[in-house]
């Protein structure tokens, strides 16, 4: 197991102690969600998301940003959304974003026009968003906070979740707590951790990287929002531009259905394509449910009766920025937000 750096083990411990009731029972202003679905772990405005990392081109043929905020506002792209993390507002809505992925958002109760420099405080909590980090305190007392690289804590209705600088996780809900590590060996792969496609496309594994291989997804910890989630890469799934399966796409999403079978009996599991800001609105919602469509192809020959509900969240959903604070183009962020959420809730 890792030290615990940047969050304290004592950080942990304290609020794991402290919160954790708190957090079940209901924050006002917060909702969360993995990937497509969205539930209600706190009462009504708040969700939590997650996804993963790779790098490559656009598969767009535009350079545009779509509906994006530009620099100097306070969207994704206005400097608060690094690489690894961070947090970014539209209107009286600020979403924090982890460095495993997972997404928080929140309604404020009040317009947010710095991402820097605000203290405010309404009916359905408090929020302080300064250079280096953002809390939301809600109105019951429960906080979660996420820094500049994309580590903090999360108040969630199935439990605190502590999400570390490396992706490690710390977590406590009805089974205890427990800890995974940000390569997924402290816990089994349908529960969390990433996993691979080896060098020969033919292969996928969890936990450690193998060599030549390619980083393809990553199994959310902690079920958040009483849902489990598989965020699988864009860039591993489908070529350049391309909504056809790659073999070694293939390979990873017949290796998925395989790890999630035992969970999805008689449940929806939904399919949500997400892509990168590059190109209009329209053609992301295209190109991310074109992709949704072939995974859940894929699911279908290997899970025969599925129930699966499809859609496309675009550019809408970003984990990382598109384009950096001076306006330059950000291809590492941008591959992080090419991803096709699986997720299923766990009641």
């Amino acid at each position: 197991m890792k030290r615990i750096t940047s969050l304290t083990t004592a950080t942990v411990v304290l609020a794991t102690a402290g919160m954790l009731s708190a957090c079940q029972q209901q924050d006002q202003g917060a909702t969360v969600s993995t990937g497509s679905a969205t539930s209600q772990p706190t009462g009504g405005d708040a969700r939590t998301t997650s996804a993963d990392p790779s790098s490559g081109p656009s598969d767009s043929p535009s350079t545009s940003t779509g509906g994006q905020s530009s620099a100097g506002g306070t969207g994704p792209e206005a400097g608060a959304l690094g690489d690894s993390g961070g947090w970014y507002a539209e209107g009286s809505t600020v979403t924090f974003v982890y460095t495993n992925g997972i997404r928080f958002t929140v309604d404020s109760g009040a317009p947010i026009t710095d991402l820097h420099h605000t203290k405010s405080k309404t009916a359905k909590g408090s929020l302080t968003l300064t250079d280096t980090q953002a809390t939301w305190i809600a109105a019951n007392g429960a906080p979660s906070t996420v820094d500049s690289k994309g580590a903090g804590v999360i108040a969630d209705r199935s439990g605190l979740i502590g999400v570390l600088p490396d992706g490690s996780v710390t977590c406590a809900n009805k089974d205890g707590l427990q800890f995974v590590g940000s390569d997924g060996t402290k816990g089994a792969a349908d529960k969390s951790g990433l996993f691979y496609v080896d060098k020969s496309g033919k292969k996928t594994i969890a936990g450690k990287p193998p060599q030549g291989g390619k980083l393809a997804g990553r199994y959310v910890v902690c079920n958040v929002g009483d849902t489990s989630t598989v965020d699988l890469n864009a860039d591993v799934l489908f070529a350049f531009g391309s909504a056809k399966l790659t073999a070694s796409g293939k390979q990873v999403v017949d290796q998925t259905a395989a790890t999630i079978k035992s969970h999805v009996s008689g449940k929806t599991v939904a399919v949500v394509g997400n892509t990168d800001s590059k190109g209009s609105n329209a053609f992301n919602l295209k190109l991310g449910k074109q992709r949704a469509d072939a995974v859940a192809a894929e699911l279908r020959s290997k899970l025969p009766g599925v129930q699966l509900k499809i859609s496309s969240n675009g550019e809408s959903q970003p984990i990382a920025a598109n384009t950096k604070a001076d306006g330059s183009d950000n291809p590492t962020g941008r591959a992080k937000n090419r991803r096709v959420t699986i997720s299923w809730g766990n009641k």
